[in-house]
């Protein structure tokens, strides 16, 4: 499994085991008092998470507990894409129940109770039209998603190759479980962010929801939205290339020369400016930041 899989899969799993657990200040559903609940350690989010100081269910159906930015976006579908339950605010492909306000109902994976995610931040599961082979797309893996590359399309089924525990994986979907890649801000783009206006580095993410002010990250990250860029996904890259990318053993953009074509497109061979080769994920490269 590839590191960035890996992260983007420990929080979905951390938010649905025990463990140690501490005394956490949490409102009391309906009365907007606190009181003190167990909650396990691995239930605390960073100061910058729109998860913290909120209480994560209540009910029957598990409640969502970051912000709300009020946008309702109807599902008519079986599926949608939408971040998880909890709080793993990592991006997959859920089974639709009903809309609830400005909220939609998903059904839990894991039979746990059903759970309720803001409209921006679900996207209806159309049917993917007219892909070309090569073209870059999201599947859904454990809860989470991963970037492949078509193989072949057809009205009934859509056959995709991506890198699974660093092994190439090929598997034939159902239109409505790809999600294509166009290299615009848009949901489930693979995007580089700063956490701070003078921070040096950039950082990859997947982007959840913009309304142009703020940007809602995967991974419950919250930022500037002058602060995201899009990658270029759309651009296949050739050795010579001169391109800023991520290396699968960081998260972090370095300026790189791609080398060498990998895994039929879904990995590059990169050199760095320190000399050191290394590999990228296609969805981890993009020509200038």
């Amino acid at each position: 499994m590839s590191l960035r899989l890996l992260l983007a899969v420990i929080p979905f799993a951390a938010a649905c085991t025990g463990g140690s657990s501490e005394p956490v200040k949490t409102p009391e559903a309906g009365t907007g008092k606190d009181t003190t609940t167990d909650a396990p350690a691995g239930a605390r989010v960073a100061a910058n998470s729109p998860l913290a100081g909120k209480d994560e269910r209540f009910g029957t159906v598990r409640a969502f507990a970051g912000d709300d930015p009020g946008k309702t976006v109807a599902i008519s579908g079986k599926r949608a894409w939408t971040v998880g339950p909890g709080e793993s605010w990592t991006i997959s492909l859920y089974e639709f129940v009903r809309a609830d306000g400005t909220k939609n109902v998903f059904k839990s994976p894991t039979g746990e109770p059903d759970f309720a995610i803001p409209g921006a931040y679900t996207l209806p599961a159309a049917p993917a039209r007219g892909l070309a082979k090569g073209a870059l797309v999201l599947v859904p893996v454990e809860q989470s998603t991963a970037c492949g590359r078509v193989l072949s399309a057809s009205e009934t089924e859509i056959k995709v190759a991506h890198l699974f525990d660093t092994k190439r994986t090929e598997k034939a979907w159902q239109p409505d479980q790809v999600l294509p890649l166009d290299g615009k801000l848009a949901f489930a783009a693979p995007v580089a962010y700063k956490q701070q206006p003078d921070a040096k580095a950039w950082t990859l993410g997947t982007l959840v929801y913009t309304d142009g002010t703020t940007a809602w990250l995967q991974g419950a990250t919250r930022v500037p939205a002058a602060q995201v860029k899009p990658l270029d996904v759309v651009r296949a890259y050739k050795a010579g290339d001169k391109v800023f990318a991520v290396p699968v053993d960081s998260d972090t953009f370095v300026a790189a020369t791609v080398t060498k074509i990998v895994d039929d497109g879904l990995q590059y061979e990169i050199k760095t400016q320190d000399g050191a080769t290394k590999l990228a994920d296609v969805c981890a490269v993009t020509p200038s930041l």
